[in-house]
């Protein structure tokens, strides 16, 4: 490929684009180039990946090697939290996830531009906090059961 003289690759300013559906265009053509990046890395190391990408509109996109619920099933296996299956492990672990998502969940916070993204936001949290308390609710009858139990 042969580039005019003197211009060499051109930066773009990182920014937000403000025209809804450029960005939503622009969302779905990089989603679809780093999910087959990913899946490039994925076939040349021998890696198992999962990417999970929320749309400005807030619909999630997954991707995986060999499929995203096995890694993910996987990765909460190795560090004993509970899997997508559902099977319970070392609880304190779960508490390491519900952390990373709080992180994740704090950057988007700090990259909100509009009263739409935050929104968004919150619409998401409002989810965790109710995975929370269910799995708050599931823990507490599990204990329940085992003092039963150890009766």
């Amino acid at each position: 490929m042969k580039m005019a003289p003197g211009k060499g690759k051109l930066k773009i300013e990182i920014k937000k684009i403000e025209k809804q559906k450029a960005r939503m265009v622009t969302f779905s053509k990089r989603r679809q180039g780093l999910f087959k990046k990913a899946q490039e890395y994925a076939n040349i190391t021998g890696s198992q990946i999962a990417i999970l990408v929320f749309s400005p509109a807030g619909n999630p996109y997954v991707h995986g090697s060999p499929s995203f619920d096995a890694v993910i099933d996987k990765f909460l296996s190795v560090n004993g939290g509970a899997s997508s299956s559902g099977q319970v492990g070392v609880r304190h672990n779960e508490a390491d996830v519900c952390r990373g998502f709080l992180m994740v969940l704090e950057d988007k916070i700090k990259r909100c531009w509009s009263a739409e993204d935050l929104s968004a936001v919150k619409a998401e949290l409002e989810k965790v906090r109710v995975k929370v308390l269910q799995r708050l609710k599931h823990i507490e009858e599990d204990e329940f059961v085992t003092s039963l139990l150890n009766c």
